[in-house]
């Protein structure tokens, strides 16, 4: 029914697929997020992914939830930009020497 909230705990299904649950006033989570920190007993942190080991996001299983890193982030992005930044430097070189 329009206008009643749900109480916490409750479950719904978004048209992606992805099962969420209630966990405050105003507040919705990923089942499967909370499934898996259930099952490491920590919350995921922020490098952490979940994901379905069969590909179905209806089973929430333990078993079915695979745990993966984050490669790169923050860190690649920096390197990233180091390597940028040197290689612009040697071509600035190189025009400066073509000047002299």
């Amino acid at each position: 029914m329009r206008g009643q909230k749900s109480p916490i705990g409750s479950t719904r299904v978004a048209p992606n697929g992805y099962h969420y649950t209630k966990t405050g006033e105003f507040d919705w989570r990923l089942t499967h997020h909370i499934v898996m920190e259930e099952k490491l007993g920590r919350n995921l942190m922020a490098h952490e992914r979940v994901f379905f080991v069969d590909g179905d996001r209806s089973n929430l299983n333990p078993d079915n939830l695979l745990i993966r890193e984050i490669v790169g982030g923050k860190k690649k992005k920096i390197a990233e930009l180091k390597s940028k930044i040197s290689h612009l430097e040697a071509q600035l070189a190189h025009l400066l020497e073509d000047e002299r």
